[in-house]
């Protein structure tokens, strides 16, 4: 299952596939075709002036491209901004900004942490209603020696700096606790009990719709024998924005 969230989230967060291949005109002197979607990627081919490449697809400020020898590449924005169509007009390529990182947006993903020294699972789903604030709903499971433990929570999330490509944020939430005990000698009740938890967590945004996630958490259990339970988790993973 694991294997699976993963490779749907990277397939959603591999960049904009154009509505169609679009066939332009280089016009300025040159243009370098770069291996991958970055500067520090290398440049393995150049185009020159009047040459027709064709566009596939766009992630952030990078273009995909296919030359006219059937190679494929990506090309920086900027440097397609002189191209021209097959009418022998300049094309319009949109100008993405950080600001388009931070529209309304919905949020699902999947991380993998350490609840009370205990491998954990979860599956989250949230949105954002404004720059700042995130509302969250997250399945969490983990399945110790002794007990498995579920957390169903419900939490707001304040994004502290939400124009950084590397956004702090904190978080405050309530939920359900359910502990159950695995052990075959001694009859125990499961327990579910209500809980409450805050934490601090830092979002890096690796392209326009997938970012990697980690956080810290800390949980106070609330049981009726006045004897709270309070433990830890790490977790990180990824998200896909839409």
């Amino acid at each position: 299952m694991i294997r699976s969230l993963l490779l749907l989230l990277a397939l959603c967060g591999s960049g904009i596939v154009l509505a169609e291949e679009w066939r332009v005109q280089i016009a300025d002197p040159y243009i370098d075709i770069h291996t991958g979607p970055g500067r520090g990627y290398p440049v393995f081919h150049v185009v020159e002036e009047g040459a027709w490449i064709t566009l596939i697809k766009r992630r952030t400020q990078w273009i995909k491209v296919r030359t006219p020898r059937g190679q494929l590449g990506w090309v920086h924005r900027q440097q397609l901004a002189r191209t021209l169509d097959e009418s022998g007009s300049y094309v319009a390529l949109e100008e993405r900004t950080l600001e388009d990182f931070f529209r309304p947006h919905g949020e699902v993903g999947v991380m993998i942490g350490e609840l009370d020294n205990i491998t954990s699972l979860t599956v989250h789903g949230g949105y954002a209603f404004t720059e700042n604030l995130q509302l969250d709903l997250m399945w969490t499971e983990a399945a110790g020696s002794f007990a498995s433990t579920r957390l169903i929570n419900l939490g707001l999330q304040h994004h502290l700096y939400p124009r950084w490509r590397i956004s702090p944020y904190v978080l405050i939430g309530v939920g359900d606790v359910r502990v159950e005990p695995r052990t075959v000698l001694v009859k125990s009740d499961i327990r579910s009990d209500r809980g409450v938890h805050a934490g601090i967590g830092l979002r890096v945004y690796l392209t326009r719709e997938f970012l990697l996630r980690t956080e810290y958490r800390n949980y106070v259990v609330l049981t009726t024998d006045n004897n709270n339970d309070e433990f830890e988790e790490w977790r990180t993973g990824f998200s896909v924005l839409f």
